[in-house]
């Protein structure tokens, strides 16, 4: 998603060194592979270890001759895996924080169109998933999860309807949930489904997802060479909040300066082509001396 927009603000030059730490199946790498080649160096990172796979595919039957590795970890480890990758400094980094149709479509439980056990996490080696929070939380902190990482306001109601059927037998797949929170929310109606904050929630929770993202923006930023450029594609308000206040002090603080003072949305071609893109944001900052 906004793959022109991004690789027109990141500005990616021939025998650079750039970072996608969030690679995906390799849609926006490729693209990054043609800016910096020749002599280019492209390290990609994702949890997930099918992502890792398809994108080394994608990428070595694209660009053949490019010059890449493909790591599975978190990009809440991004100085020690981008040392590990023998760079010295980066001159751009790429945060796409969207699910891939895959994972949304896959038997991972993210999503509650496919029936699926609840387990949302991105790397399978993670301990934590979400039938094990939608199980094992006591009320209150359940329904303070869906409150804070869904935005969800009816989170007392939700919390109280899933204990409540948890003690009568343990809730394991997603369409099972689904029913759960639509059934407490007053049943469905428009065309956003009832359980889409609840789903947001668990998966947040469960992949640490807000934590991890406010401790590698400032790591990246540092490790940005002069002139080196940070871009965050978003989707909900929760990831915004934290890009825009960490570029903000950054900028505060005299390292950076925005490349966009508002973010950059999907055009109407791109939403009518790929609906998930409606609520993506795009906010780019660059790394100047002090």
């Amino acid at each position: 998603m906004l793959v022109e927009e991004t690789l027109a603000l990141l500005d990616l030059q021939p025998g650079e060194t750039v970072v996608d730490a969030t690679i995906g199946d390799g849609g926006h790498a490729v693209r990054m592979l043609e800016k910096i080649s020749p002599g280019g160096y492209l390290v990609g990172i994702d949890r997930d270890p099918e992502a890792v796979a398809q994108a080394y595919e994608t990428l070595s039957r694209q660009k053949p001759n490019a010059k890449f590795v493909i790591i599975h970890g978190s990009f809440g480890h991004l100085e020690h895996i981008i040392q590990n990758a023998g760079c010295r400094g980066v001159d751009a980094i790429l945060f796409d924080l969207g699910l891939s149709s895959r994972e949304l479509l896959g038997q991972r439980g993210f999503s509650f169109q496919t029936d699926a056990p609840l387990d949302m996490r991105f790397d399978p080696e993670d301990d934590l998933t979400a039938a094990d929070i939608v199980n094992s939380y006591p009320r209150d902190k359940l329904a303070d999860l869906i409150y804070q990482f869904g935005e969800e306001r009816a989170s007392r109601r939700i919390a109280e309807a899933i204990f409540t059927a948890r003690r009568k037998a343990k809730i394991t797949s997603t369409l099972e949930l689904a029913d759960i929170v639509a059934q407490a929310k007053g049943g469905r109606h428009g065309r956003i489904h009832p359980a889409t904050q609840t789903f947001q929630a668990l998966r947040i929770a469960v992949n640490e997802e807000l934590s991890l993202l406010a401790a590698a923006l400032p790591e990246a930023i540092r490790l940005l060479n002069s002139q080196g450029r940070v871009a965050v594609i978003s989707y909900h308000s929760l990831e915004d909040r934290i890009v825009k206040n960490i570029f903000r002090d950054t900028v505060t603080a005299g390292i950076g300066k925005l490349i966009n003072k508002k973010p950059i949305i999907p055009s109407r071609t791109e939403i009518i082509t790929n609906p998930r893109a409606r609520s993506a944001k795009l906010r780019v900052i660059t790394k100047v001396e002090h």
